[in-house]
């Protein structure tokens, strides 16, 4: 029967020094390990969150697959953050606690278009004299915290905590930057913020970016059920923010803005005030996961899970904006893998990862405002020739505008190997189609998640036989999305980005 094993301590003849997990522990370790629990969690909870590699996806979640661009989250578990990726993990990594945090970098700008009602080009607006310059996003440096803990409950079970941050980046285009400070959606634009009906008022100005920020708790169960077999579970606790800024000129094409004024029958409108810059909102929800880990033998594991949608709450200080009145869910995740052994000190890991934005109306919805929500065409005079008017497509309607993101299927592989029985090397490679396709560039400005290529390095050294310290290295080239699309005109501006990220993460071993 396979027992409970502390994969990360390697050895010089033998991939695995198993660390049988002691059973009884003294009240001052207990107490303090609750003390590091406390602390990883307040810290977690005060720290910004920008992990937006695979869409906003981070690349990897468990320390050690990080340096192997997130491979071996399924099959391959070596510390307790493992239970991110699949809960049928927690009885294979004994008794420990990570704590880690990295250094996250990426990098966002746009090359802008030139304004041109005519022509029905409204944004991103540029620099230059032209508006088809530069702009770069100000803020490009984070901090990422990540915990974990895992504990067995007898010969068979463990029971595992983990914490987990997804986001948006955090993207700050300033108007400065833009032609006549008009700001990356016109913000500043009088003629569009606000639009020209009584009743209507300005919202925001011309400084735009998005800061969406999510954190999970993963509380994980899981139980050998057979030789070699290990089955597991999930409940997940979520908890996301945002703050949206810059938007204002798209008042004219939110639900609330037309259906005024169809009311009024175009003398007045209501001003959408839960559309942009409106601070920090934020919202619960919860999840479901389950997974499973067979090792087939000591040389080869197969390891699968599934991630629910994870249901939260809505966004309602921005309703104007996004679909279905402010929902924003977690999208589905679901990850197969396989782990190779072929000898005592190289390990392989492959892992294919199917991420279902088309889950998420807020991410999924393509913006076909101009086509769908033209508030002429309500009157019989269509701004363009098959243009229409249905509320729903409006900007918080039930099938509002989104940012048109597709499924996104990720491909990884990673290599790890025992230099001796304290030092361990890792390096990966991932790579994943990208989810923005050209007609949607205008509204991804805001979060321009661009990336499709990772290149890891990693390492681990245990210091003690109860402590070990990992260390790894991310690098994604930037990758770019240009139009013409919605709102563009016919232009073709173009949105960028490439990422660096350190990190390391301290694992006490009991």
């Amino acid at each position: 029967m396979f027992q409970h094993r502390n994969i990360p301590v390697q050895t010089g003849s033998g991939v695995v020094k198993t660390h049988r997990p002691t059973r009884r522990r003294s009240t001052t370790t207990m107490r303090k390990t609750l003390k590091l629990s406390a602390l990883a969690l307040a810290c977690s909870a005060m720290m910004p969150v920008a992990h937006a590699t695979n869409g906003y996806m981070s690349h990897a979640y468990s320390p050690k697959a990080k340096g192997m661009a997130g491979a071996g989250e399924a099959a391959l578990p070596q510390d307790s953050l493992s239970i991110v990726g699949n809960p049928a993990t927690a009885n294979q990594v004994g008794r420990r606690a990570d704590v880690g945090f990295s250094w996250f970098k990426p990098l966002r700008e746009y090359d802008g278009l030139t304004p041109n009602q005519a022509t029905g080009a409204f944004a991103p607006i540029g620099g230059g004299a032209t508006g088809t310059g530069k702009v770069e996003s100000k803020n490009n440096d984070f901090l990422v915290p990540g915990f974990g803990y895992t504990h067995p409950i007898n010969d068979v079970s463990s029971i595992g905590i983990a914490m987990f941050g997804n986001g948006g980046m955090n993207t700050d285009f300033r108007s400065r930057d833009t032609l006549f400070n008009l700001g990356t959606f016109g913000g500043n634009n009088p003629g569009a913020n606000p639009p020209p009906f009584p009743g209507t008022s300005m919202q925001g100005a011309g400084n735009a970016g998005v800061n969406l920020e999510q954190l999970g708790v993963s509380l994980a169960y899981s139980r050998q059920v057979a030789e070699g077999l290990s089955l597991g579970a999930s409940f997940l606790i979520g908890y996301q923010t945002i703050e949206v800024k810059g938007v204002g000129a798209f008042q004219g094409f939110t639900e609330t803005f037309t259906q005024s004024v169809l009311a009024s029958q175009m003398t007045s409108a209501v001003t959408p005030t839960k559309l942009t810059d409106n601070g920090q909102d934020s919202a619960w929800g919860f999840g479901f996961q389950v997974g499973g880990l067979w090792d087939v033998n000591p040389m080869f594991s197969i390891g699968a899970s599934y991630r629910t949608k994870m249901y939260m709450g809505k966004f309602e200080k921005y309703a104007d904006l996004f679909a279905e009145g402010g929902k924003f869910d977690l999208p589905p995740v679901g990850t197969i893998g396989i782990a190779v052994r072929p000898n005592d000190q190289l390990s392989l890991a492959f892992d294919v990862q199917q991420i279902w934005y088309s889950e998420v109306p807020a991410i999924a919805n393509n913006n076909d405002l101009a086509l769908k929500c033209d508030l002429n065409a309500a009157f019989g005079m269509p701004s363009q020739p098959g243009a229409s008017y249905d509320s729903r497509y409006c900007l918080g309607g039930s099938k509002g505008a989104g940012f048109g993101w597709d499924d996104m299927t990720v491909f990884k592989f990673g290599a790890q190997y025992a230099m001796n029985d304290r030092l361990t090397l890792r390096a990966g490679f991932s790579y994943g189609d990208n989810p923005i396709s050209d007609e949607q560039v205008a509204f991804n400005t805001l979060a321009p998640a661009t990336i499709t290529t990772h290149y890891t390095l990693g390492a681990s050294y245990l210091l003690r036989d109860n402590f070990e310290m990992t260390f790894w290295g991310m690098y994604a080239p930037e990758d770019s999305v240009s139009g013409p699309g919605e709102f563009t005109g016919g232009q073709a501006p173009e949105i960028k980005m490439h990422q660096y990220e350190l990190g390391v993460n301290f694992a006490w071993l009991f």
